[in-house]
């Protein structure tokens, strides 16, 4: 293991940083918005120009809410270029105020590389921080680490639910690193992160890691716990994800901890016979890794399909993978191994040219298993895999185990392009390094690097499942 070269790095030098937030006090408005900033208003919301709250100056922002539903929301954003070839520590501020608000108020900023590509990205939701509901103003920061990647910054404000919150005197400085030398707790949890990702990305060959271990020299002065390390993993995930990774992430203690004993994602499968005589199965997204729940799971998915089949005269079938946003994929396949059929349904390929094949047989895939599975009246009927932009990463994955088969097709819309292998690499404080190993094939050697295209494309029609209307006059053709 390479240790990181603290030793030998001097001081942290800055290029003046060229961001500027422009009208981030809400003093400059037409027809009561703010100049600048990026508003659609949405339905039971209102924003506009307040002058009579305020932070400092003449005016704030004002988000007005009166929806009873927590996942609404209205938000703004500003978008600044950037443009800096040193690396540079920022930090963005803004001053909140609410009153009576039932959902959450979220404070949030991505960064952007030249292709438009979020390399970063920070709220305080995500990173269990909590913005105080009913408080008067208070300031709220984050920090990032910006290099030659980094091309924009969006930042803006959300409000989830109802009430009303003011946002106020949005900045953006930068910060100078500390001179104080790392702890070696904080230098051995960096580096075993480093080399987690140097030894298993499927994008190594795409990073200088000469330039990655300076910068994570620089960045890490003053870190003395486990916990004060997140900018530096947060830097290195940067770094892959310029190199074109955009599957990797750090999972928190708590979330990994909860996938121990539930399932995060809470949608259950559901069924039903359409037409008399075409099976349809609806398989969400599963993320637990508990296996008792992963085989209840994949026995509620397999008994629908048992029950289809062995009560009606079933001449197709309908498998909607389209809110299926991933997880564990090994239940979903084992729930549908009697549409996917028994043998190597697919393959992870390393960068080494190394192919590990996934195989369903006899009820089961790796430690995942039906003890008595059912056998189709009719192994050979049509098979229609409804795909779209929510089917992402794990459901990807259980897309391609139907590519290859006879008689099947995919409708739908491209998938949303997780098609990696992610292993998963357990850190010392119980946070999970999840890392993109790895592509996906399917049973015939096809190597997938992005979005899945449907083999007929459908588009969408208000009030009318269009997808589903393509796939019935397919199946009885």
């Amino acid at each position: 293991m390479n240790k990181l070269k603290y030793a030998v790095i001097g001081a942290f030098f800055f290029s003046s940083i060229n961001a500027q937030i422009q009208n981030g006090g809400f003093e400059n408005s037409t027809a009561n918005l703010p100049k600048h900033w990026d508003i659609k208003k949405y339905d039971l919301y209102d924003i506009k120009i307040d002058s009579k709250q305020k932070h400092t100056g003449k005016a704030s922002l004002q988000l007005i809410g009166n929806s009873n539903e927590p996942k609404t929301f209205q938000n703004f954003s500003q978008s600044i270029p950037l443009n800096t070839n040193a690396l540079q520590k920022i930090e963005i501020s803004a001053y909140i105020k609410s009153e009576s608000t039932t959902g959450n108020i979220d404070f949030w900023a991505q960064l952007k590389d030249s292709d438009n590509k979020i390399i970063d990205f920070r709220n305080f939701i995500s990173q269990g921080k909590i913005i105080s509901a009913n408080k008067d103003w208070t300031k709220y920061t984050m920090t990032f680490f910006i290099n030659r990647n980094c091309k924009e910054l969006v930042l803006g404000g959300t409000l989830y639910g109802s009430g009303t919150v003011w946002f106020d005197d949005f900045e953006v400085h930068e910060v100078k690193s500390s001179e104080e030398a790392p702890s070696e707790t904080a230098v051995k949890y960096i580096d075993r992160a480093k080399t987690i990702m140097k030894t298993n990305s499927i994008f190594t060959d795409k990073i200088d890691w000469n330039v990655v271990e300076n910068d994570l020299a620089l960045i890490s002065k003053g870190m003395q716990t486990t916990d004060d390390t997140t900018p530096a993993l947060t830097y290195l995930l940067q770094q892959i994800k310029a190199a074109g990774d955009n599957h990797s992430f750090i999972e928190s203690k708590e979330r990994s901890e909860k996938r121990k004993v539930s399932n995060p994602k809470g949608i259950e499968p559901e069924y039903q016979l359409i037409d008399q005589n075409i099976g349809y199965i609806s398989v969400p997204g599963f993320s637990s890794s508990n296996k008792e729940l992963g085989n209840e799971f994949a026995l509620k998915v397999h008994d629908m399909i048992k029950k289809l089949d062995s009560e009606n005269n079933i001449k197709g079938w309908i498998v909607d993978l389209r809110n299926n946003t991933g997880g564990t994929m090994y239940p979903m396949i084992a729930g549908l191994g009697n549409l996917t059929g028994e043998g190597i349904l697919g393959y992870f390929a390393e960068n080494n040219n190394k192919k590990t094949p996934w195989n369903y047989q006899k009820g089961k895939i790796v430690y995942y298993e039906i003890k008595e599975p059912y056998s189709l009246k009719n192994p050979n009927q049509k098979i229609a895999v409804l795909i779209g932009p929510k089917t992402a990463s794990a459901g990807e994955i259980t897309a391609i185990a139907f590519i290859g088969k006879n008689n099947t097709k995919l409708f739908g819309q491209p998938t949303r392009g997780l098609t990696t292998g992610n292993k998963v690499f357990p850190l010392s404080d119980g946070r999970n390094l999840v890392l993109s190993s790895s592509y996906d094939m399917d049973r015939n050697g096809k190597a997938y690097q992005g979005k899945i295209s449907p083999d007929v494309s459908v588009e969408s029609s208000p009030g009318k499942d269009m997808d589903i209307e393509a796939a019935k006059k397919w199946i009885v053709e």
